[in-house]
């Protein structure tokens, strides 16, 4: 795995990138033996390119994938604060509504809905049901057309919440 895989479900547009940036994107990774540096080499494209949220993204699974479920919140939160500032909406999901500018998701409206996504496959991760249940309930509304693939977490929290009923 390269960093840039990290990025495959929401490319990275970088336009022309510098050959230093264009070395460190290629650079392999090992997120289960040596996830210290994986972090770093994000870390250092995120200082390169602070204003790309899908370096973010990409931090907010490595720490996912490595279960360091509140780091990964707290670049998710990031994440959907700095893509609500760009897309000129509200920070907090739970006061979204559903209408026509949810219907085609693109650009930094498109991670927030992702990152909502993410934030209910984390809260699942760390066993916080209600929560996970509550964003996914909301991105199925802002998202009826599953564009994010929120339905797939949001089957997983529904047979968790089905099997704590049993």
């Amino acid at each position: 795995m390269q960093i840039k895989d990290l990025f495959d479900d929401l490319p990275l547009s970088t336009g022309v990138a510098d050959i230093q940036l264009q070395k460190l994107l290629r650079e392999p990774l090992d997120i289960c033996n040596d996830w210290q540096r994986t972090e770093n080499l994000l870390l250092e494209a995120h200082q390169r390119m602070p204003d790309k949220l899908e370096v973010l993204v990409a931090l907010y699974k490595m720490y996912a994938y490595s279960n360091r479920f509140d780091e990964s919140l707290q670049r998710i939160n990031q994440v959907l604060v700095m893509s609500a500032l760009q897309a000129g909406f509200a920070v907090d999901w739970r006061v979204q509504e559903p209408g026509p500018d949810w219907l085609n998701l693109s650009g930094a409206r498109r991670l927030y809905v992702y990152s909502m996504k993410a934030t209910g496959f984390v809260q699942l991760r760390k066993g916080n049901v209600e929560q996970a249940m509550a964003v996914l309930l909301k991105l199925q509304a802002l998202d009826p057309g599953d564009q994010v693939g929120g339905s797939v977490v949001l089957e997983m929290a529904q047979r968790l919440v089905e099997a704590d009923a049993d």
